[in-house]
């Protein structure tokens, strides 16, 4: 009598909401590149194609990460970063990719950076670093 039920509540239970991931960068494919490899490991994936993009949609949702190139305009990297930190302090949720030098990269002052990958970035580094960051 209550089969039917009981395989819809259990077919429910198991739906779970994808981590969203925001991927800015003016590389049209770099933005291609990141979200066919985020894609089928279960990540919903929006794009921003400048740095103003990018805060125009940080102003009006919450993402579990932001994947973000720091050189690009108009409205670069630096100011996605420093926006997400003063509305996000100390909420590890950015993977800075960019071309300058790593001892650059590790210097950026910012709380919320989870992770720094220089360009060219290895898939498989990229994909571990995005799993980690939306667990954090």
């Amino acid at each position: 009598m209550f089969g039917p039920f009981l395989a819809i509540r259990a077919h429910t239970a198991e739906i779970v909401a994808k981590p969203c991931v925001l991927v800015v960068d003016d590389d049209r494919s770099i933005r291609d590149l990141v979200r066919n490899v985020l894609r089928p490991e279960r990540f919903e994936i929006e794009e921003a194609a400048d740095g103003q993009e990018a805060l125009a949609r940080i102003r009006i949702k919450r993402y579990d990460a932001v994947v973000l190139d720091l050189m690009m305009g108009p409205g670069n990297g630096f100011e996605v970063l420093h926006a997400l930190n003063d509305d996000r302090p100390g909420e590890k949720c950015v993977i800075v990719l960019s071309a300058t030098s790593q001892p650059v990269l590790d210097k950026l002052p910012i709380e919320n950076i989870f992770a720094r990958i220089r360009k060219p970035f290895d898939i498989d580094e990229l994909l571990g670093a995005v799993q980690k960051c939306c667990e954090h």
